[in-house]
């Protein structure tokens, strides 16, 4: 009984602080298209469910329904049931996992890593003997690149395994978690061999699995073998439910990870004149060129998105910030009023918005542009973006001093990104500090992927250097 309310309890802070059932339920305003999106996102938290269970989970199956009705149940806010019904599960098939670990499943389906964490070590301390808690443990290791503890999860796991007794469709289902983490393990040390030592293993085992699948294209990719690559990819799309990946962006993907950007670009370009009237490549490659400050290939890209799709909030953030980097400080203004508009809290649109409105002269303008500045500051009290973001709204509204004292405590911070960086050496520029302004902006200028004020820093620099040359020579 306690074991039960311990768990209700995680399941409570899952819910409350993750908003789980609102991931689950989000309404749109047409009932059938609640129903249908409601659908599609219990479907695809259950495609993670199901691979912790031993052997293929058969379509329309008892365990298949109720699986789906758990995560029902967790949408529709009811922790307890929930639970109960994976317990059900668990009593009355021995295959079938403990109730606690399918719960730590769900909840890393749904991007909750904090629950996700705590209810697996809760699924730890009550079913210490079984295999796939520990292969559990190692993939989140993998995800947060601990290798030696994912290696020590997985033979800890191994251990369990052939130390158990456990049915033969058990023992191959954690024999097929094991090498699934060699893999993926071998790959991350960039050990290739011993990676395709455990692929082999693991097609010996699952040759059809999508772990397998996936592990086939990207062992040809690193082979520079890509229509092989391409082909185990089309086949994975084949035998997977939902909404395909398209290839050509997952070999996108891969090259950029190389830091092969020009042929990432051409696998970009590929894929849209393959799959023009596709969003989520149409999104990619927005996405792509804005980070490259590519706009003309941006914009031609929300246009085609919103052909598909209509305006959407990404597609008006875009434009808003392609405005924005261009000057178009008016047009950015109105793109960020109209998302902040539809979502009062969302702390990135307003600071975009006020940073747009304090670019005008328009007195009343800028002190709307101060005040929402500081709610962003006072909600990110230690965001160096957003307190250096205040700063700069406050001196460009003539608040000098008050800007100073916040990008004196912003320079205590660590990882300060270009903007941050450009509004300190706006503030150096603006109180009389020149040189070290310029030394700043000579860096700024040249920093890779989007950099919002690149051209204001750019005309600051240039109007120092100007500066500087005008200057008489010091006399000897």
């Amino acid at each position: 009984m306690y074991r039960l309310i311990f768990t209700a309890v995680l399941l409570m802070l899952l819910i409350n602080n993750t908003a789980i059932g609102n991931q689950i339920a989000i309404a749109p305003a047409a009932a059938e298209d609640a129903d249908a999106k409601k659908a599609k996102q219990v479907e695809s938290v259950y495609q993670e469910l199901a691979k912790m269970v031993p052997g293929d989970v058969e379509a329309g199956s008892d365990i298949e329904n109720a699986i789906k009705e758990t995560i029902r149940l967790f949408a529709d806010r009811k922790p307890i049931e929930a639970q109960q019904s994976l317990q059900d599960l668990a009593d009355g098939d021995a295959n079938f996992p403990p109730a606690e670990l399918m719960l730590a499943a769900l909840a890393y389906a749904v991007n909750d890593m904090t629950s996700g964490k705590a209810l697996l070590e809760q699924a730890a301390i009550n079913n210490e003997n079984y295999p796939d808690v520990h292969f559990s443990f190692a993939q989140l290791a993998l995800t947060q690149r601990r290798w030696a503890d994912a290696e020590a999860q997985a033979e800890f796991g191994l251990k369990k395994t052939t130390g158990g007794s456990f049915t033969q469709l058990q023992t191959d289902h954690f024999m097929q978690r094991y090498q699934a983490v060699k893999f993926q393990l071998a790959k991350s040390r960039g050990q290739w061999e011993k990676a395709k030592a455990a692929l082999q293993q693991l097609e010996s085992l699952a040759p059809e699995a999508t772990q397998t699948l996936a592990g086939k294209a990207e062992v040809a990719f690193q082979d520079k073998d890509i229509n092989k690559a391409i082909g185990f990819l089309k086949q994975l799309n084949s035998i997977t439910t939902g909404k395909p990946r398209i290839p050509e962006l997952t070999i996108a993907n891969w090259f950029q990870r190389k830091g092969k950007v020009q042929n990432a670009e051409l696998w970009i370009r590929k894929a849209v004149a393959e799959n023009s009237a596709n969003a989520d490549v149409q999104r990619a490659s927005a996405q792509w060129f804005l980070n490259r400050e590519n706009f003309p290939e941006t914009l031609k890209a929300i246009q085609a998105l919103e052909s598909i799709s209509g305006q959407t909030n990404l597609s008006q953030e875009i434009r808003g910030k392609v405005a924005f980097a261009q000057g178009a400080y008016a047009t950015a203004e109105k793109e960020f009023e109209s998302l902040l508009a539809k979502d009062s809290k969302n702390i990135d649109h307003a600071n975009m918005l006020a940073l747009s409105m304090v670019q005008s002269t328009d007195e009343e303008k800028q002190k709307k542009a101060v005040g929402l500045a500081r709610q962003v500051a006072s909600a990110q009290s230690n965001n160096a973006v957003a307190l250096s973001s205040l700063a700069y709204v406050m001196l460009k509204s003539g608040q000098s001093d008050g800007a100073r004292s916040i990008l004196a405590k912003v320079a205590q911070m660590p990882n300060s990104n270009a903007e941050v960086s450009f509004i300190v050496a706006y503030m150096l520029s603006e109180t009389g500090q020149s040189p070290q302004a310029k030394t700043i902006l000579e860096n700024v200028v040249n920093t890779r992927g989007l950099f919002l004020f690149r051209n204001q820093a750019k005309r600051l620099l240039t109007s120092l250097q100007q500066s500087s040359q005008a200057l008489p020579e010091p006399r000897e």
